[in-house]
């Protein structure tokens, strides 16, 4: 009796520790980071190791296919920040199994904002800031020559999202940083690149810049196109937007401005207006409103109408 007695008391507690374990198991597999956010990706990279004590881990991997097969790995390592921001703290390129080259964000950071005199902490150029980890990095051909280029995304704004761009340079096989844009889009069917961004008081300016690869594959301006809602024009029909375009001065070549004219970078006092488009409201003999569109256009040197267009807004 005292056997059986004993062999059930051995047996409830192999049951309890087995349960335990259980347990203990689950929830580790819950709060590890590391399950979290592509547990093999981020053994792969041996974050942990290299990184120890900064919490950093692979927040997301991106393809980088470049021309002639080869397709580069390119990892996002960082970590969340706090309870709304993951930061990236460099973008690590694997070719295979080989690391070929380390990507720090501190690099297009202190160009672009310099040294912060005494606003910018030192510990605001370790990391990026992005709500969610998957939309930290984007991977994008910019000059359309069949190389995949990256962009991080670089701080929340009351704006159109900036990123930080990287161009591939495939005569030194590493990327170099390019520019900071907003609103980027590509369009390979022309190898045009579009930025778009509010400006102006409280944003009533929408900014549209363009830009096309020259035979360096550097993109430079090919146009920028401003729609601006408040400018007082005698008859204007408020109800639309001024529109206008402008060009870089013949010979002269504009890349992308990293922070504006207000930043030393190239502004609108930099170009040249070759068109404007006038939204007009008259009101004819019937008392009836009627609505017009009034094209000027850059002829030997002066802005001159050269059409005169009925809008209607049934149409």
């Amino acid at each position: 009796m005292k056997k059986a007695a004993l062999m059930v008391l051995i047996l409830l507690t192999l049951l309890c520790t087995s349960c335990g374990g259980k347990a203990e198991e689950t929830e580790e597999d819950v709060t590890s980071p590391a399950a979290v956010t592509e547990p093999e990706e981020a053994e792969d990279a041996e974050t942990p190791e290299d990184l120890e004590g900064t919490g950093d881990t692979v927040l997301v991997t991106r393809e980088a296919p470049l021309v002639g097969g080869r397709t580069l790995r390119l990892e996002a390592i960082g970590k969340k920040l706090d309870e709304s921001n993951y930061g990236v703290r460099e973008v690590r390129v694997c070719d295979g199994e080989n690391l070929l080259q380390t990507v720090s964000v501190r690099e297009a950071k202190e160009i672009v904002w310099g040294d912060g005199g005494d606003v910018l902490q030192e510990d605001f150029y370790d990391y990026t800031e992005c709500w969610t980890a998957e939309e930290t990095i984007e991977a994008l051909d910019l000059n359309s020559d069949g190389n995949m280029d990256f962009g991080l995304f670089g701080w929340p704004a009351n704006n159109t999202i900036p990123y930080y761009y990287w161009q591939w340079d495939p005569d030194t096989e590493q990327y170099c940083y390019a520019f900071t844009l907003q609103g980027v889009k590509v369009l390979p069917e022309t190898k045009e690149l579009t930025a778009e961004y509010k400006s102006g008081s409280a944003g009533s300016r929408y900014v549209t810049d363009c830009y096309i690869p020259g035979e360096d594959g550097e993109l430079r301006l090919e146009y920028r196109k401003i729609s601006i809602l408040e400018e007082a024009v005698p008859n204007q029909d408020t109800e639309r937007p001024v529109w206008v375009t402008l060009i870089p001065p013949e010979g002269q070549v504009l890349k992308p401005a990293d922070c504006g004219e207000e930043n030393g970078g190239w502004g609108d006092s930099d170009l040249i207006l070759t068109r404007r488009e006038l939204p007009l409201c008259e009101i004819n003999e019937d008392n009836e409103a009627v609505y017009f569109t009034e094209i000027w256009e850059l002829v030997d040197g002066e802005l001159q109408l050269t059409s005169r267009e009925e809008f209607s807004y049934e149409t």
